[in-house]
């Protein structure tokens, strides 16, 4: 017959081989598959023994295993007819779940005889499963996909490894001993079995629970099973092989023998034709696929005594010790051309497929129907080529098991090949050839896998185009519901990408000499790779993967599950290459150990604005998954859908690539803690409930805890096991810090938004985290790492309670879980001394982001400051600070001199040397032996000081984790300036001391909370001790540059943020020797001061900023001169407007104090029209501001009468003070200026007794001169303005227009009891204001 006697009806798939059609034989109607191949390219040899094949597949028959029809060829190609069939046992199991047992009874002898064929022809199935077993037309099953098949052997083939889910393996198999056709039997059994019972006698999610119960559990039979079916699979499901119902007793069996009824209709059928050559009597029109390929071997395997070799792995047994009860195989006559169906067989062992390996020209026979595809110009596939790609693929997938594919160049020929076909058959959009691309992508997968050596990152380039090309056209265009062709797909894009990131991994970014096998264009070629992953819709395609998965997960279905874990496994990967690259040249370091290495990271500062991963080749990818993942709700169910699945495999992976979203958006962890997207900063709520994706952190976590040393729960309701916890539980807990460092950062400050409100959940995820660093009584020799992930995340939530507004009962919950102080202390010393315990290898670090020590220095801190005075001294006792400083003190004194790989940094990123500073400063309130110990030493202040150098602070601001940027820079500085404050703080605020010159109410920010102020007030003696040693502490500071460094801080600070140094800069201002540094050092820089007084600037540093201003011109006038350099006065003239009366006081006295020591500044002061304001301020609604405004203009009148007529205006303001019910120091102060104003001429007398000033002054006299006659009353007479008053009136009474009105005042006489005054003062003034009027008078 020939291509005249068939219709040709559509193209179903293609290949590299040839095209695969539909099509109907002539006149019959008989549906069948055409698969053509082109004989271009072929030799003479490749074209005989092809005919050779065809010959021997033809007269291989049988009715219940696909079949062969015809052939034939003509000059250009050769065309294989087979029959056209589909339809698998495993959807009738999905659509009806269970059988009827007669129904299971016909399909089971049928299952009986294809096996009994198959056996006869010394063939073992080993993939017997509802899959593999096909349904055609009249109910007739087929037997199909041979792909894990062997040769038999003679009880020695044994597996390499267990591929794919056990359900159906027998128990030699799962155990990976000697196994024989009787393992064909057992999977027979339990395919019988869940026919009729609806699930696999052993079923569970667990692939190790499964093999146990495989191995060692019974089968447990329903009542509802016949005596006979139950007799029968009892004899299948036997676990020792040897006792297993085989042949011929089984052909006997009641319940599979054939009726006569059925042995009459067998008779009626065509009779099957023997295996001698002659044709097929019999063609099916049935539905079934095709297993045999239709192709010929070379005659070198061909040969009967290379096959007989191929499947005799073990010559010591006979072939009838295997097949007992069964003749010879020489006995049976074969059916047909058998050719490419024993180099099949052959390669089901090992030593079969390392033969075919090295046998080119079988290679090429086997690879035929897969490049007819790519060669032929079909536009719609064809089931016969199907099917014989199927056989190709089959085998090509032995041999890639065995690892019978040594060489590289041949790996990288098949794989090439194979994405030719892949790319053609997905072409062709049809989900007839859904199979074959999964089955096409699982040997690219395994030959990825398997590839190494020197050439393997340009082996993956050469193929990764082509892989991710044709991954783009599978998410965009498959409609496999099943998921396995994105599976499979998603699959080789993950392999691929984590190899490339292993791959980096081994590569010196060093120019240390590399080996032969790794030239230098490996990292380049790795490089290409992630180039184009960055630069194709390679992250959008996996998003999308994501998002197909989430939705249909959200149906219903799992199919997709596998899908949604390989994307986010996909994703990860090329992060982590990525991350890998960037940090093998970037030369990634914690800013506090960059500071002491002269690597590049601290020579190449970068310094301009940067998010969390600026600068990370990961960046972009990191940012569009973010967008995705907040955009998408299917998204964000597929990933918490595999987190509550706890697929193993992608776990690790899911939490890493979500902490790396919570690195780059402030919004992802308020979605992980399903938060209101519009909920405000300030406002708290419960966080973190059921079905977060931050409950399910915790639910892993608690799973973890209860796993024992092998990795298997305890709990008895959950079957589960993971072969890695301790990775799991450290990435796990770093995204949980990571989440809290994050909703920190954004200013949400409270433990609820991740802990929910009910206590209850509190205790348990609290208790959860500290199982993980609690579990082992004694100290390790080295710190795990998952331990100190577990502790960082403790404190990294309890961090939260800083500064929160909504009283919860976290803390008390969580200080019985921090470790004990003597725990805390043997973590720190044993970790400090512990190597390659973190990632890559690191001594010290959890992460890129995460110090190994930042968890247990935070515990420490959480600790000292909830713990109250007994946790401070038993902390302080146990040497806990001296630690804390030689931790720093040791990351400066070991300076590793070969490079970054080998530095031993203190390992603390920057929230843990934050955490660690505040620590030292919660323990200087211990006492002051310790206040000393830490602060009262020169180096020690030095160590201190240089956390916030230009260098460290530009790292800082650069660097790309949670701790860095601006805000990093902002608590660095904050709390280096806390501790450094603190003796100044104490000083300030201690009773009983003369506090320095510096005004009381400066740098006020510093006394909130902290240490310091709260000490003093209760221990007199420390706050005395403090107050001895603060001019050997001001002498330190001087010594070390301690104002310079605080005012380069400044820089490096947004004007939000500045409120802490710059208070620490208006109590330093007090001390003389540091007010004559900070000046000398720029603190008047006009830029600087015209930044301060900024109008946006915040209130605190306004009037912090003014009071500087203020005590400089009170200390002396030498800085006047620098204070006009400063170019305040505009700003000033303005403050004396400003809304906030605090700032218009502070201004005032400013003001008065720029006047103090001279009259530098009255000219000045004229030419801004200050002057009228100030008067104004006389009459301010503040009582401080009109205190401070008389203040003011007192001395503006002191130095000379310059300002005379500008404050001729101040008179009736002054006078009007000292008659109202202000405080006794205001009207001091007016009538103080009412003194000045006629210090240095008497210009202003007219008006001063025209205005009424001479008149409220006496008054004023008369009201306060009965306390100063009682000798009983001088502590009143003291803070009373009488003194100033009759100073005053004895400056006036110099001028005849006030004496003419002292003399006829009727208060006078008042003046004149004075004299009696006890108070010496009181009655000199009066006697000499009577001598001048008396004087006057004679």
């Amino acid at each position: 017959m020939g291509l005249e006697d068939y219709h040709v009806i559509e193209l179903v798939g293609e290949g590299s081989f040839g095209k695969v059609y539909k099509g109907r034989r002539k006149f019959t109607g008989q549906t069948v598959a055409m698969k053509f191949i082109m004989k271009q390219g072929k030799s003479e040899k490749d074209i005989h023994n092809l005919r050779q094949e065809i010959e021997i597949l033809r007269k291989l028959k049988h009715e219940n295993i696909i079949e062969m029809l015809d052939s034939f060829e003509s000059p250009q190609e050769f065309c294989v007819v087979t029959e056209f069939a589909q339809g698998e046992l495993f959807e009738i199991l999905e659509d009806d779940k269970c059988l009827p047992e007669e129904q299971v009874q016909a399909i089971a002898k049928q299952l009986v005889r294809a096996l009994h064929y198959l056996h006869s022809n010394r063939i073992i199935h080993r993939d017997m499963k509802p899959q593999n077993i096909l349904i055609g037309a009249g109910c007739v099953v087929k037997l199909c996909d041979f792909g894990f098949a062997r040769a038999m052997s003679t009880n020695t083939v044994v597996l390499r490894s267990i591929k794919g889910t056990p359900l159906y393996m027998a128990p030699e198999l799962v155990r990976e001993q000697p196994y024989n056709h009787t393992a064909d039997l057992w999977s027979l059994g339990v395919i019988l079995y869940e026919l009729f019972v609806g699930q696999p006698p052993f079923y569970t999610n667990s692939v190790y629970a499964l093999i146990r119960h495989i191995v060692k559990d019974p089968v447990k039979y329903p009542d509802d099973m016949s005596p006979s079916f139950k007799s029968f699979l009892k004899g299948l499901l036997n676990k020792d092989p040897q006792n297993r119902l085989t042949w011929p007793t089984l052909l006997e069996h009641p319940f599979v023998k054939e009726t006569s009824n059925e042995l009459e209709a067998q008779e009626i059928r065509p009779p099957i034709p023997t295996a001698r050559g002659c044709e097929a009597a019999w063609k099916g029109v049935g539905n079934a696929i095709q297993t045999p390929n239709g192709y010929g071997v070379s005659p070198r395997v061909q040969s009967g005594a290379q096959l007989n070799n191929l499947s005799t792995a073990d010559g010591n047994s006979s072939p009838n010790e295997e097949f007992s009860g069964l003749s010879s195989p020489n006995e049976f006559k074969p059916s047909g051309n058998q050719s490419l169906d024993r180099l099949e067989n052959s390669s089901r062992t090992v030593k079969g497929a390392q033969i075919i390996g090295q046998d080119n020209e079988a290679l090429t026979l086997v690879m035929l129907p897969l490049k007819k595809w790519s060669k032929g110009s079909h536009d719609s596939c064809r089931d016969q080529d199907i099917l014989n790609s199927g056989q190709s693929l089959r085998i090509v997938a032995n041999l890639a098991a065995a690892g019978a594919i040594h060489s590289g160049g041949l790996r990288d020929e098949i794989m090439c090949q194979l994405l030719d076909f892949t790319a053609v058959i997905v072409g062709l959009k049809s989900s007839a050839v859904n199979d074959l691309i999964a089955k096409s992508f699982s040997i690219i997968k395994i030959l990825l896998t398997e590839n190494s050596g020197g050439d393997i990152a340009n082996s993956y380039l050469k193929h990764w185009f082509a892989i991710s090309d044709i991954f783009s056209q599978v998410v965009g265009s498959n409609e496999d519901a099943s998921g396995k062709v994105l599976y499979e797909s998603c699959s080789c894009i993950t392999i691929v990408l984590s190899r490339v990131a292993r791959d980096l991994k081994t590569y010196s970014p060093t120019p240390i000499p590399q080996p032969v096998s790794s030239p230098p264009a490996v990292n380049e070629s790795l490089k290409r790779v992630l180039d184009h992953a960055k630069a194709s819709h390679l992250v959008d395609n996996l998003c999308l993967c994501l998002a197909t998965s989430g939705s249909s997960l959200n149906s219903g279905s799992s199919n997709m599950l596998r899908v949604a874990c390989e994307a986010c496994k996909a994703l990860w990967s090329l992060i982590d290459a990525l991350e890998i690259l960037f940090m093998k040249e970037n030369a990634m370091l914690f800013p506090l150990d960059a500071i002491r290495s002269h690597s590049v990271v601290r020579l190449d500062i970068r310094d301009h604005d940067r998010g969390p991963l600026a600068g990370m080749e990961s960046a972009k990818v990191v940012e569009a998954v973010t967008r995705a993942f907040l955009r998408s709700k299917a998204i964000q169910f597929a990933i918490s859908h595999c987190l509550h699945q706890r697929v193993e495999s992608a776990l690790s992976a899911i939490v890493q690539l979500l902490s790396r979203c919570c690195l780059l958006s402030g919004i992802m962890p308020t979605v992980l803690c399903g938060l209101p997207s519009s909920l405000p900063v300030t406002t708290v709520v419960s966080g973190g409930g059921d079905g977060t994706i931050v409950s399910e952190l915790f639910s892993i976590l608690s799973t973890c805890s209860s796993l024992n040393k092998d990795g298997q729960t305890e709990a008895p309701n959950l079957k589960c096991k993971l072969s890695n916890p301790s990775a799991l539980i450290l990435h796990s807990c770093l995204l949980l810090a990571m989440v809290a460092q994050s909703l920190k950062s954004t200013g949400r400050n409270s433990a609820l938004f991740m802990l929910t409100t009910s206590q209850k959940k509190q205790f348990s995820r609290l208790s959860i985290l500290a199982h993980h660093f609690s579990c082992d009584d004694g100290i390790k020799a080295t710190f795990q790492p998952h331990c100190a992930s577990a502790m960082l995340a403790l404190a990294s939530i309890l961090s939260l309670e800083n500064g929160s507004s909504v009283e919860s009962s976290v803390s008390e919950i969580a200080v019985p879980l921090i470790p004990r102080t003597a725990t805390l202390y043997d973590h720190l010393k044993i970790s400090s001394a512990c190597e390659n315990v973190g990632p890559n290898n690191s001594n010290t670090s959890l992460s890129c982001w995460h110090g190994l020590k930042d968890g247990c220095i935070g515990l420490l801190e959480s600790r000292l400051k909830w713990g109250g005075p007994l946790a401070v001294q038993q902390l302080i006792a146990s040497g806990i600070p001296q630690l804390l400083v030689d931790l720093l003190a040791n990351n400066h004194s070991n300076a590793s001199h070969q490079g970054i790989d080998n530095a031993t940094g203190v390992g603390l990123s920057p929230p843990g040397v934050v955490w660690m500073v505040s620590s030292l400063c919660h323990c200087l309130s211990g006492g002051v032996a310790t206040f000393r110990q830490i602060l009262v030493r020169s180096e020690h202040v030095k160590l201190i000081c240089s956390l916030i150098s230009d260098v460290h602070l530009k790292l800082v601001r650069s660097w790309v984790g949670l701790g860095g940027g601006k805000d990093g820079v902002r608590d660095i500085v904050n709390v280096v300036v806390d501790l450094l404050a603190f003796p100044f703080v104490a000083v300030q605020n201690a009773p009983g001391l003369p506090s320095a010159s510096a005004s009381v109410s400066s740098g006020f920010i510093l006394n909130m909370g902290s240490p310091g102020g709260k000490v003093c007030m209760e221990d007199k003696d420390m706050a005395k001790a403090i107050e001895e040693d603060m001019g050997k502490y001001i002498k330190i500071l001087l010594e070390v540059g301690v104002p310079g460094n605080i005012l380069r801080c400044l820089e490096h600070l947004e004007l939000k943020d500045l409120g802490r140094p710059v208070a620490f800069l208006a109590k330093m201002i007090g001390h003389r020797p540091l007010a004559v540094q900070l000046v000398g050092k720029g603190l008047l820089d006009p830029n600087r001061v015209k930044r301060l007084f900024d109008t946006s600037s915040p209130r605190e540093v306004t009037l912090d900023a003014l009071m500087i201003v203020s005590d400089l011109a009170r200390m002396d006038k030498g800085f006047y001169e620098f204070i006009n350099g400063a170019s305040i006065l505009e700003s000033l003239r303005d403050f004396l407007a400003h809304e906030d009366p605090n700032v218009r006081a502070k201004t005032c006295n400013a003001l008065g104090n720029m006047c103090r020591h001279s009259s530098y500044f009255y000219n000045l002061l004229a030419r801004h029209r200050i002057i009228g304001l100030l008067i104004d301020r006389c009459a301010d609604p503040d009582k401080r501001t009109r205190k401070f405004a008389c203040f003011a203009i007192g001395n503006a009148a002191y130095h000379n009468d310059m300002l005379y007529e500008e404050l001729r205006r101040a008179i009736p303001q002054l006078a009007n003070l000292l008659l109202s019910a202000e405080e006794d120091k205001t009207k001091a102060n007016a009538a103080g200026a009412l003194s000045n104003l006629v210090r240095n001429s008497g210009r202003l007398c007219e008006d001063i007794v025209s205005k009424g000033a001479l008149q409220a002054l006496l008054k004023l006299v008369a009201d306060c001169s009965m306390v100063a006659l009682s000798p009983s009353r001088k502590e009143a007479v003291n803070e009373s303005p009488l003194k100033i008053a009759l100073f005053s009136l004895a400056k006036m009474s110099s001028y005849p227009p006030c004496r003419q009105f002292l003399k006829s005042s009727e208060l006078f006489p008042v003046i004149g009891r004075l004299r009696q005054s006890p108070e010496s003062t009181i009655a000199n003034y009066a006697s000499v204001i009577i001598s001048k009027v008396s004087d006057a008078k004679a």
